[in-house]
């Protein structure tokens, strides 16, 4: 596919009953310097009974054109701040087997608890993830996986690494995490996220996180012409990674 116009969608994504899913879409058309943000980035909760649709994440924050609205040649990126996925040691247990697992010399090591993906963060980063398992980030991550399979159903989305890629695609969604671009937990981007992030949104909310995940969506389609290139799984890491998912991420040197 010939990429002309990336759309990237930033979803902060809040629980089942929490009113804090942060929501914002940006674009950036072919051979621009500058990114624009389509309505104003907002927080919003989960319908009564319901789930959040495309419609409504573009509705929400008064998107001048909807997902049908858009032309060929656009690609357009979810950037998802959760959990997509479960450590496949986990997912063995739950499914009968036994897995080979004693006390780890540190948690992050331990396969029940932390993917593959959280492991390298934490090599990267030195800093560790919450688990899906053993942390309360698993109400966010069932949120988030269960709305990530209706939008695969429904609006033909991929899901990376999940699913097999191909030039064609033109609808992805990827996971990624905010945190890592930020020195503080309440403070402001880093590095040349900074430079594009909406003026009147504010560090520290919901909202302002979910413009990285939109800004994380545009990196990822733009593939270093503009921010730099996310990360993905080398080929030893593969395997697991299209089992448990995979945290899209920046190396902070290019930054």
């Amino acid at each position: 596919m010939k990429v002309e116009k990336v759309i990237g969608i930033g979803w902060d994504v809040g629980g089942w009953m929490g009113k804090n899913h942060g929501v914002a879409i940006c674009q950036w058309t072919k051979d621009s310097n500058e990114i624009s943000w389509l309505g104003e980035p907002t927080e919003v909760s989960l319908p009564p009974g319901g789930l959040l649709t495309l419609r409504d994440l573009f509705a929400a924050v008064h998107s001048p054109l909807q997902l049908e609205d858009v032309e060929g040649g656009t690609l357009v990126v979810i950037g998802v701040d959760a959990p997509l996925g479960y450590p496949k040691e986990f997912i063995r247990l739950l499914n009968g087997g036994t897995p080979s697992v004693g006390r780890p010399e540190k948690e992050i090591h331990n396969p029940l608890a932390y993917r593959t993906t959280d492991i390298e963060i934490h090599r990267v980063f030195a800093k560790k993830p919450l688990s899906a398992v053993f942390d309360r980030i698993g109400n966010n991550a069932t949120t988030a996986m269960v709305h990530a399979r209706v939008w695969e159903q429904e609006n033909n989305f991929k899901v990376y690494p999940f699913r097999d890629k191909a030039k064609s695609d033109n609808r992805i969604i990827v996971e990624v995490y905010p945190a890592l671009l930020k020195e503080k937990r309440f403070g402001e981007v880093r590095g040349k996220f900074r430079q594009f992030m909406p003026p009147k949104t504010e560090a520290g909310t919901d909202a302002y996180d979910a413009c990285i995940c939109a800004l994380f969506g545009v990196a990822f389609g733009t593939n270093g012409n503009l921010l730099p290139t996310l990360k993905g799984p080398e080929a030893h890491q593969e395997s697991d990674a299209r089992e448990e998912g995979w945290i899209y991420y920046i190396d902070l040197t290019s930054m």
